[in-house]
């Protein structure tokens, strides 16, 4: 079943670029406060330095101002995690770039630049939306380091000190970073879990109806798209009214929820599982033909016969129907149906598959 398999895959790749992409919308909110901070303080910086001896390429300093702006600008209208961290990478590598100039030509230029690309790195530990993002971006900065290094224009004792520093900010922002994603992560899930409810029947945990049929369109969509097969197993309780009718809707509830819950292990995440309405059930079945719609039916025939039912063992009747081509899914979904009442109509606790 590679198919059904890389249905699997998909889905936790959806789940986490819906994260990425959710993560990337609440930075893009602040990213035009950092932009202004970010330019406000790169002219900040020329000017003080102005103030002391030997100012060295001022008017590329005020070249890249506006450059730092542009950047700033595409941060916020970035339509893609990628281009994002571009932005992102290309903002500071700017920043950092204006603060090495402004470093030179002062007695101790290192000593210069070290504030300014400490507060880079640890004032955008929270920016980025992932991991290899926060690399990339610390190791832009951390590169202006290296001509102080490499030309050994810096005092033995202001070069470790330097990088001393340099690696105790460079750790502070990698905690910052992870315990920042940490919390977002946790934001999305419970997110994630408030829109789950939204969808789902309140007693048994099944999709509701409405949004079971939503689902179906979509699958239906992809099926008629890649060519793979669809099938739907409509499910109904036998003698359910009698169930409630002698020992009330408290034990006819029990009943629902205990066949729901056994239903959602025994199915994969690819399948689709929800409530049409009173002791009805249906599953949707992404890449599986009805010789295995018929097998599963089975199992799950046998796994429902251990639920626990106050006045009999509990048995289904089921009806499966595979789509055609040129069908909608509300058409496979009756033949579904009519199906699970020839079941019926057969002697119930048995499947049958629509015409």
């Amino acid at each position: 079943m590679p198919h059904r398999k890389r249905l699997l895959d998909a889905l936790a790749v959806d789940r986490e670029q819906a994260f990425r992409e959710q993560t990337l919308t609440r930075l893009q909110l602040t990213a035009f406060e950092m932009g202004v901070m970010a330019v406000v303080g790169s002219i900040v910086a020329v000017l003080i330095r102005l103030l002391i001896p030997t100012p060295e390429y001022v008017g590329l300093r005020m070249v890249l101002l506006p450059l730092t702006a542009l950047f700033a600008f595409l941060i916020v209208r970035a339509p893609t995690v990628r281009t994002y961290g571009l932005a992102c990478m290309a903002t500071i590598a700017v920043v950092t770039f204006n603060s090495y100039l402004g470093a030179l030509g002062t007695d101790r230029p290192l000593m210069y630049f070290l504030p300014a690309a400490l507060t880079i790195v640890l004032a955008t530990s929270f920016f980025w939306v992932t991991w290899g993002q926060w690399v990339a971006g610390s190791a832009v900065c951390y590169a202006f380091f290296l001509p102080f290094v490499v030309e050994h224009s810096a005092s033995r004792a202001d070069t470790v000190f330097s990088l001393f520093f340099a690696g105790m900010a460079l750790l502070a922002g990698s905690v910052s970073h992870k315990r920042i994603q940490d919390y977002q992560r946790v934001a999305f899930e419970q997110e994630c879990r408030l829109a789950d409810l939204s969808v789902t029947d309140a007693l048994t945990g099944a999709r509701s109806r409405a949004e079971f049929l939503q689902q179906a369109e979509n699958v239906a969509i992809d099926a008629r798209t890649s060519g793979m097969p669809l099938t739907l197993i409509y499910l109904d309780i036998d003698h359910f009214k009698r169930l409630n009718d002698s020992h009330g809707h408290a034990a006819g509830d029990a009943v629902l929820r205990g066949m729901a819950d056994t239903l959602q292990r025994a199915l994969s995440k690819v399948d689709v599982f929800g409530r049409l309405g009173g002791e009805e059930f249906s599953v949707l079945l992404p890449d599986q033909d009805v010789d295995q719609a018929l097998a599963l039916a089975g199992r799950l025939r046998t796994l429902l016969a251990a639920v626990p039912r106050p006045d009999r063992m509990l048995t289904v009747s089921a009806g499966i129907a595979s789509m055609r081509e040129g069908e909608s899914i509300m058409q496979t979904l009756h033949r579904a149906d009519l199906a699970m009442l020839k079941a019926k109509q057969s002697g119930r606790d048995t499947v049958c598959v629509a015409d």
